[in-house]
């Protein structure tokens, strides 16, 4: 999958426009190669649109026609979140120079840098031409939506994390802990049997209803996951967050599609570029495993609202 960023018009040129939140994702097929682009519509309105688009995509595309505050925060959330294979555009006569400054010592200073926009027909090419990164373990779904089907039931569409989804397998939904399985899988509208790792999917699920499977919820294989509404914390902080973290802010931690308001304990304070032990209360049960990245946001920031990342202390 791949996100693009700053450039409705551009996402739409790579795609055939699919389903419509506050992202939009666009598809491409071409043989037996296909591609699903992801692109915050509702974004920089909403920042959790942004964040969901920058986890589903495996790479990166984005245009920088200006230099405000939205293009930092861009730069910030890809960095937070590791996105190390992207392309910069330079578009409005924006030059190399004014960039990389801004981009120094980031995972986008290895990006690749094009100044102009590229024949979006020779981008579709070359973009499915590319091979899906596999994500080798034990099988875990990110669900971005789901609904009713007359005649079939609860359809959830989402992303493989990890592993292969298989017609037929058992899975848990959480946080909620249900039990369902797999009557069917759709890939780019066609039925199959599985799908692997960085697959955009449409599962048809039993024994559950739409709201057991909420956008956040995960489905995963019985025993992979823990769920927990109290964690401590490695806090990251970002060297471009212009705020203090502290004792008693209302902050919201980010992984996956999942996006949960959660109120920070700790002693002293973080700034930018710091590093230090946190303990967050969320509003809402939180899935993770062990080894996940997490994403820390402020909204009531007056700069970047991406605070920084963190992972669990066992």
């Amino acid at each position: 999958m791949l996100c693009v960023l700053n450039s409705e018009e551009l996402a739409s040129k790579l795609g055939k426009k699919g389903s419509e939140t506050d992202m939009t994702l666009y598809n491409l097929k071409k043989d037996d190669k296909s591609l699903t682009v992801a692109s915050p519509t509702k974004y920089p309105e909403k920042l959790p649109p942004l964040l969901y688009s920058l986890y589903l995509g495996e790479e990166v595309i984005m245009v920088i026609d200006k230099l405000d505050r939205t293009i930092g925060e861009m730069m910030v959330a890809c960095q937070v979140m590791g996105k190390q294979k992207g392309m910069i555009i330079l578009d409005n006569y924006i030059a190399p120079d004014q960039i990389k400054p801004l981009i120094k010592d980031t995972v986008l200073e290895n990006w690749e840098m094009v100044e102009g926009m590229p024949d979006p027909n020779i981008m579709r090419e070359g973009l499915l031409e590319k091979e899906p990164v596999v994500r080798e373990g034990p099988t875990r779904v990110s669900v971005d939506q789901s609904f009713p089907v007359k005649g079939l039931g609860t359809v959830s569409l989402g992303l493989v994390d990890q592993g292969i989804v298989k017609k037929h397998q058992n899975l848990m939904v959480l946080p909620g802990g249900k039990k369902s399985i797999v009557r069917s899988i759709q890939v780019h509208d066609n039925d199959v049997n599985d799908a692997g790792s960085g697959s955009r999917v449409g599962l048809v699920l039993k024994n559950v209803e739409p709201d057991d499977v909420r956008r956040g919820s995960v489905l995963a294989e019985e025993g992979v996951l823990k769920v927990a509404d109290t964690l401590k914390l490695k806090v990251m902080i970002s060297p471009f967050w212009r705020n203090v973290l502290k004792d008693g802010m209302a902050i919201h931690m980010s992984s996956g599609m999942q996006f949960n308001a959660c109120t920070i304990s700790m002693s002293g304070e973080l700034k930018a570029g710091e590093e230090g032990e946190v303990t967050v209360k969320l509003d809402n049960p939180f899935v993770y495993d062990d080894s996940d990245k997490m994403a820390l946001s402020w909204l009531e920031s007056t700069g970047p609202r991406v605070i920084g990342s963190c992972t669990v202390i066992e």
